[in-house]
């Protein structure tokens, strides 16, 4: 039988005309590679892989944030860390490079990608000190005005690595000991300030030269009751911070040292142990000021990092639980800026994105997802513009 069929082979081949073959050969052109240039004012969600299978070859998954469809990716490289800044048309990657690919010489780059196709456009060197972590939004942040980069080092002596963006070069690595962290100052483009073990919060200033001395604030919070986590979120020209026992801090880094504008004790007498959970447990709407909290339940020491079984609505202004919904077991969350705001989780047992529709102020606060999209293997960052 296998005689039979491969003499019906040779005898189909024998068929073809060698004319058509080598026409059918010639008509064969190599595939062009080309960036598609995005559709303006398409809201772009990007949720940042950390791909520990295969850890030097981390990636950015591009979506559209209405229909989460994929857009394309950028090469993240080595635990890369990934910044879109709100008035920039361009996205930041901070990452490190090994000469052979698993091994070999390092080299650590800011990396600069268009926003409006996804093309690399340029890369800056940096020190070979940068925080090699998972992806915490305060580990790479821009200034105001978007006049410096600001990188976490970590070696494990921790120091901000500070970048020109307009000289396009390093001008300096400010230590920071005891701290860690970047929390940038809305007004002034050469401030910034960082947490600190002790429960205070230092202030620096970026000297011309590069170099900066670290002012220390008074105790803002208790690091051994009642720790922050450090995956800050703007609110205008303050700072919000979840805690690992249940509350919100609202921080003003403006002035020459920081101060304390809040404490909201978010699960204060709720039966249950609710906590913050995850490694970016908290978004918060600028305009509307309520703060989207990922919680758990039986909350103790050491659960800092479990997933959300609910979604609380937190009015910062009011200083009260507006809403509380359930959700997908999420490890990360942000939220649109929008007059129709939408949230952004990340699922993390299906390490997917999930996109929840906000409900309209004057109804209940429940959570539907309307999107879902493949978010990576182990994606553990998410960001919208």
């Amino acid at each position: 039988m296998r005689l039979g069929l491969f003499a019906a082979f040779v005898l189909a081949s024998a068929a073809i005309p060698p004319s058509y073959a080598q026409q059918a050969q010639g008509e064969i052109q190599p595939e062009e590679v080309t960036n598609v240039k995005i559709p303006a004012g398409t809201e772009l969600l990007l949720s940042v892989d950390l791909a520990l299978n295969h850890v030097v070859d981390g990636r950015a998954y591009v979506m559209d944030a209405q229909t989460l469809k994929l857009i394309g990716m950028i090469g993240t490289a080595n635990l890369g860390m990934v910044l879109i800044p709100e008035r920039s048309k361009d996205i930041y990657v901070a990452t490190t490079h090994l000469s052979r690919t698993t091994r070999g010489e390092r080299a650590d780059f800011v990396e600069v990608y268009s926003g409006e196709d996804l093309s690399f456009k340029e890369e800056i060197p940096i020190s070979s000190n940068r925080a090699q972590a998972l992806n915490y939004r305060s580990l790479f942040q821009p200034s105001a005005e978007l006049k410096y980069l600001f990188v976490q080092n970590a070696t494990p002596a921790t120091s901000i690595t500070v970048v020109d963006l307009g000289a396009k070069k390093q001008i300096g690595d400010i230590p920071n000991p005891g701290c860690y962290g970047i929390l940038p100052s809305a007004k002034t483009a050469t401030r910034f300030a960082t947490l600190c073990g002790d429960g205070t919060v230092g202030t620096i200033d970026v000297q011309p030269d590069g170099t900066g001395e670290m002012k220390a604030s008074a105790e803002i919070f208790d690091a051994d009751k009642d720790a922050v986590f450090t995956s800050a979120y703007r609110w205008g020209e303050n700072w919000v911070l979840p805690s690992y026992g249940g509350n919100i801090y609202v921080i003003d880094v403006e002035g020459e040292t920081a101060r304390l504008v809040d404490k909201i004790e978010v699960s204060k007498g709720v039966e249950g142990d609710w906590r913050p959970g995850g490694y970016q447990p908290l978004a918060v709407h600028d305009k509307n000021g309520i703060a989207y909290l990922l919680m758990h339940s039986k909350g103790a020491e050491g659960s800092h990092k479990n997933p959300a079984e609910e979604i609380w609505a937190v009015d910062l202004r009011e200083k009260s639980v507006v809403g509380r919904s359930q959700s997908v077991p999420a490890i990360a969350l942000t939220v649109s800026q929008g007059d129709t705001p939408a949230l952004f989780a990340i699922d993390g047992l299906k390490a997917e994105v999930v996109r929840y529709d906000l409900p309209a102020a004057d109804q209940q606060f429940t959570l539907t997802p309307s999107a879902t999209a493949a978010g990576g293997d182990l994606p553990d960052q998410v960001e919208v513009r």
